[in-house]
């Protein structure tokens, strides 16, 4: 299982919705993990505005039309379908999270989601996994230095 904390993300939002933008171009179906309804519908808005010029074809794990569309959006971990990779939204380590290859956790720079995120990579290793961690201020540093 690979898990990959992304960290020193200035716009959480806009971050899940580029990473889910690429998984969806590379045509693999994800499942997008929320901690309650409420922000399930949160996600749900957002996938609907972002990007402006389209949306991200998404549905909740009891639509109908879930096993032809590419992302899913609950808050309810139990009826997520089979997915190889899980966008964690919660502040915990994720029910059910041993059946993915691939959990993507995305952190940005408050304390209080810095702290939640330690929380959940000592889950993750108590759990027996190692995840790998992503500085996107670092990353940017060295796209613009190599420009």
């Amino acid at each position: 299982m690979d898990v990959t904390f992304y960290f020193n993300v200035k716009h959480r939002e806009q971050a899940l919705c580029q990473l889910v933008g690429k998984a969806l171009a590379q045509r693999l179906s994800v499942n997008v993990l929320a901690a309650s309804e409420r922000d399930a519908h949160g996600l749900d808005r957002l996938l609907w505005e972002v990007p402006q010029t389209g949306f991200l074809p998404h549905c909740a794990a009891d639509d109908p039309l879930v096993a032809v569309t590419p992302i899913v959006v609950d808050h309810r971990a139990a009826l997520l379908p089979q997915r190889p990779t899980l966008f964690n939204w919660t502040d915990g380590v994720p029910e059910g999270h041993a059946r993915y290859e691939r959990i993507v956790e995305i952190v940005d720079r408050s304390d209080e989601a810095r702290e939640q995120a330690r929380l959940r990579w000592r889950g993750y290793v108590a759990a027996g996994i190692t995840p790998k961690a992503v500085d996107m201020l670092e990353l940017a540093a060295q796209r613009q230095a190599s420009a």
